[in-house]
């Protein structure tokens, strides 16, 4: 099977991200229950799944990794950006996300090149 074309592939990628992100968010408000989560924790969460997320998206991109999860970052950014455009975001929320999501890409690749080392390593 030939691989994906590279929108498709970042496409996805922006997807999983995304969903990491929600399920981060998820998780940090379960314990709450109905009453309002701390907001602090709640962003932890979120930032430790979208590193996460980054992660396993870099750890699936055999070819031109860096390309790949900073075309994923900027589609995750625009696509939160139509949120905002759409009525469903903060705009400062938005502009902030550029200072957290590199980072989030950053450390995500990080440890996608950590595990494929620690796995060579192994063998």
């Amino acid at each position: 099977m030939p691989p994906l074309p590279l929108p498709i592939r970042v496409l996805r990628d922006a997807v999983a991200v995304m969903l990491c992100i929600v399920l981060g968010e998820w998780f940090a408000r379960l314990p709450y229950g109905g009453d309002p989560a701390d907001p602090l924790m709640v962003e932890t969460f979120r930032m430790v799944f979208g590193t996460l997320g980054f992660a396993l998206t870099a750890f699936f991109a055999k070819s031109r990794r860096s390309l790949q999860v900073g075309l994923t970052l900027l589609a995750l950014w625009l696509v939160a950006g139509l949120a905002v455009a759409l009525g469903g975001g903060d705009p400062f929320t938005w502009v902030l996300m550029l200072a957290f999501l590199p980072i989030m890409a950053l450390l995500g690749a990080g440890l996608a090149l950590l595990v494929e080392r620690l796995a060579r390593e192994a063998r």
